[in-house]
């Protein structure tokens, strides 16, 4: 059974836009991982298994409604396989990296079965929001936090 990616980890771009990513994913993460742009503003990263099983929930939308339709070819049309090299590293596309508008210091966060990677302004703006909705959101669900 999985871990799980869990955490919160602040790294730097290369001059050719790669990143590191976090030592204690790599394992859980396979030599190929796949990258997509996410419904919020940050890039998702599966590894090969969890992509392959939201890939086939994903299918079934092809044929669904116009809107389903479109969800389907902006995730699979923006996916990039990548490999993850010796020395732990990722290169984020461009085209990615601009949905996302990284410049230079992202947020690597384990999300149970992926990561997602924000460029770091924008992901500790949602932090902060998250931050004064949690005793409220914990509350309403009754999570015991």
């Amino acid at each position: 059974m999985s871990n799980g990616l869990f955490g919160h980890y602040v790294h730097k771009l290369d001059s050719k836009g790669r990143i590191v990513l976090p030592a204690r994913f790599r394992e859980e993460l396979g030599q190929f991982v796949m990258a997509t742009i996410s419904t919020e503003k940050c890039i998702s990263v599966f590894p090969m298994p969890q992509w392959e099983l939201l890939r086939d929930n994903l299918s079934e939308k092809k044929t669904g409604s116009a809107r389903e339709r479109r969800l389907y070819q902006m995730i699979m049309t923006s996916a990039h396989e990548l490999e993850i090299d010796v020395a732990g590293r990722i290169l984020l596309p461009q085209f990615l990296r601009d949905f996302v508008g990284i410049k230079q210091e992202v947020s690597v966060n384990g999300i149970d079965n992926r990561l997602q990677i924000w460029d770091l302004a924008t992901w500790q703006e949602v932090w902060e929001i998250g931050l004064k909705e949690l005793q409220e959101t914990a509350e309403e669900k009754g999570w015991p936090l």
